[in-house]
């Protein structure tokens, strides 16, 4: 122990009766303060501890000593074990910053850095864009926000460098969600453009088309690339869904843009569609429940005149997807 224990209301009172009294007597210390003698014995021996009784050379007395005295003496181990750990902490982070250098060497030779856990997610997006100078890239499937560190710093409280721009992709129905309605107001006030389109495969951050982040299901795990072909084709990927989207600006959408959005989801159900693939992956692709998933496909459909969904196919690769467009009937609204 580094210190002794705190000192109570009876060595209080007992310091102040050998103060005046200039000797430790039990029995008149007992008489007038009307304490227990274990409650004295356990006051003078605190009071000793913290050096302020003392015994006297000769030994003939224990006296009161001064309090700041008492205290330098008494607190100089924690103090020097204080100094100790000091310098084991800076000794210890100049090892741990030797480490740190060689990590980040190796990460530059290296073409992917697994991230481990949401944390390591994190604090990679948080260096990328505080070192990021021309541009963002945003892909963001489903309804999830992004990366809390990505909101701070692409629209939040950090920021980022002055004219870097940021582009974000959300899918269709996120524009039916509050929270993605909110945090695309926020980011469309710090100046990011921000559209949706039908499919978004992967949840991906691309940082000056140098580096991109790919982050698992909810920010779980990710990975860092820095290999130079990859990164290309996930900035031209990110390109060609853009020119594809539908601006976005966090309001709920307008009675001809519920239309477009709804053209936009039917249009991608239609294409994965004739490619054979299940209405569930389907639905779980355009982040729409099977039901609605279904709703439109049998409306497509109805529009086609077709009885069956081979049929349906046979006809679309005939007419086209403007032949729906374009038809007269065309009334889908529901994106949810």
């Amino acid at each position: 122990m580094l210190l002794p224990p705190r000192l109570e209301e009876h060595a209080y009172q007992v310091y102040d009766w050998v103060l005046e009294n200039r000797e430790v007597d039990y029995p008149a210390m007992a008489a007038d303060l009307g304490l227990h003698p274990s409650e004295l014995r356990d006051a003078v021996d605190t009071l000793v501890a913290w050096r302020l009784l003392r015994e006297l050379p000769d030994r003939s007395a224990i006296v009161a000593a001064r309090p700041d005295a008492a205290l330098a003496e008494a607190m100089l181990p924690l103090e020097n074990a204080i100094t100790r750990h000091r310098l084991e902490v800076s000794r210890t982070r100049d090892e741990f910053d030797r480490l740190m250098s060689v990590y980040l060497v190796a990460g530059e030779q290296s073409v992917t850095e697994p991230l481990s856990c949401a944390d390591d997610v994190d604090h990679a997006l948080s260096d990328l864009a505080g070192s990021c100078t021309r541009e963002v890239l945003v892909a963001n499937p489903g309804k999830d926000p992004a990366p809390r560190a990505l909101r701070q710093t692409l629209w939040g409280e950090t920021g980022l460098r002055e004219g870097v721009r940021v582009r974000v992709l959300y899918q269709h129905p996120s524009r039916l969600d509050a929270t993605t309605r909110e945090h695309t107001s926020a980011a469309r006030r710090a100046a990011a453009e921000v559209r949706t389109v039908g499919e978004l495969h992967d949840r991906i951050v691309v940082f000056d088309r140098q580096v991109a982040v790919l982050i698992g299901e909810g920010a779980q795990a990710g990975m860092v690339v820095r290999e130079t072909s990859v990164v290309d084709f996930l900035a031209r990927v990110f390109d060609r869904s853009w020119e594809q989207g539908l601006d976005f600006a966090g309001e709920a959408g307008r009675q001809h843009e519920v239309r477009e959005l709804a053209d936009s989801v039917q249009q991608s159900i239609v294409r994965l569609l004739v490619q054979g693939i299940r209405d569930e992956e389907i639905a779980r692709r355009l982040d729409i429940s099977v039901r609605t998933c279904r709703r439109h496909i049998a409306k497509v459909m109805d529009r086609l005149g077709s009885e069956s969904r081979f049929q349906a196919g046979y006809l679309l690769r005939k007419r086209g997807w403007e032949f729906l467009i374009n038809s007269s009937d065309h009334r889908e609204r529901d994106v949810r």
